[in-house]
């Protein structure tokens, strides 16, 4: 008898030991044994757990009376919820109702995701195709392909590889040619843009106030027939530095140099640099970047990077339209004065050099112009 009131009391004391884990119960709800500093998601109640440390005690979860939260110990958790609310809680006054962390809304798609995972597709499509050409130009002449490989864009920087175009295609990849500007909120021609970092990521930039083939694939080429219209326009608005204040990169004014036709200008020129400086980058991820943040310095990055000061702009504006000795830009430069202004269009050269000024002065204004609108709108 003695015998089996000794197990009997053995066996009680032995569910009497609630070990770290075990389940625990108390007035205000079951729970687990853990360390206080382990309880971090509820709060503790004593003497559940009365055959371990005093470290040791029932830790509880409970949801908040109204469900608006988890109740927990104030007086030694923070609520990330906000402020902890009393009275919607079991246990001591330290136990209160933590509210749910407000979810966060879960972001829209930007307008340029879909285009920035095309060109990671191609650019994917470029590596695995191999050759001699790096993926990142590949990509570029995948972009130029349709529009911008003509018999005189073959002259100018070269042709693209026709069987890397097969490919894509082969792919099903089907070819995109705008999307909308995060700044401007304007379609943005990647046809044009692709050209123009072609340019740049093959020719570089020029040194002092020289001009290059990669300029006329993009900010030069558009001067150029910009220059043609004001010589078609120049009997009513004769003014050449007001004809560039008023109808050059803008929305309103119908131009072959019109806002849309600048951003791929400094996109191109931007994106085109930072590849040819460093071969490791991926366009996809500049492409990635520009649309992120980037666009919000674009003007201030391609205006001070390619011309420095006003006084450079113009200098630099005045050599692309006079001849440089470069037979196939000489040559492209009076076919698209002639296209824009007329068979007998006055060549810049034999303009009097106040006329000159005037209208190299007013390219060098305009573009600081959209510098300073850029700055003031994201403090760049």
């Amino acid at each position: 008898m003695l015998f089996h009131r000794f197990c009997t009391l053995f066996i009680f004391q032995g569910l009497a030991l609630a070990a770290i884990g075990d389940v625990c119960r108390s007035s205000v709800g079951s729970g687990t044994c853990k360390t206080v500093t382990s309880c971090t998601t509820g709060f503790t109640v004593d003497g559940a757990c009365p055959n371990d440390p005093g470290t040791v005690k029932c830790c509880i979860q409970a949801a908040c009376t109204d469900n608006s939260g988890q109740c927990l110990d104030s007086s030694r958790l923070t609520c990330a919820g906000g402020t902890f609310k009393t009275g919607l809680c079991p246990g001591v006054a330290d136990v209160k109702c933590c509210p749910k962390a407000a979810t966060p809304p879960t972001p829209a798609p930007k307008p340029t995701d879909a285009f920035v995972a095309y060109i990671r597709r191609v650019h994917t499509l470029a590596t695995q195709y191999g050759g001699t050409r790096p993926a990142n130009q590949l990509v570029m002449e995948w972009l130029r392909h349709i529009e911008y490989n003509t018999f005189q864009w073959q002259q100018l920087i070269g042709g693209v590889d026709d069987g890397f175009t097969a490919y894509v295609e082969a792919a099903g990849v089907t070819f995109i040619d705008n999307f909308l500007d995060p700044e401007y909120g304007i379609d943005v021609k990647a046809s044009h843009l692709g050209a123009t970092m072609n340019g740049v990521f093959l020719q570089g930039q020029p040194s002092g106030t020289s001009t290059n083939r990669a300029d006329v694939t993009g900010w030069g080429g558009d001067w150029m027939t910009f220059y043609g219209e004001w010589r078609r326009d120049v009997d009513t608005q004769p003014d050449g530095r007001q004809y560039c204040l008023t109808n050059m990169a803008n929305n309103v004014t119908p131009s072959t140099f019109k806002l849309r036709d600048l951003i791929e200008d400094a996109d191109g020129f931007n994106i085109g640099m930072r590849l040819r400086a460093n071969p490791s980058l991926n366009i996809a991820d500049e492409f990635e970047r520009n649309f992120a943040s980037g666009y919000k310095s674009r003007m201030k990055d391609f205006v001070e990077g390619r011309f420095g000061t006003s006084a450079n702009a113009q200098a630099i504006a005045r050599t692309m339209l006079q001849p440089v000795g470069d037979v196939v830009v000489d040559a492209g430069r009076v076919l698209l004065f002639q296209q824009h202004g007329g068979t007998f269009v006055k060549l810049f050269v034999l303009l009097s050099e106040a006329e000159k000024n005037s209208l190299t002065q007013g390219f060098a204004d305009r573009l600081y112009q959209i510098v300073d609108t850029e700055k003031a709108q994201f403090g760049t």
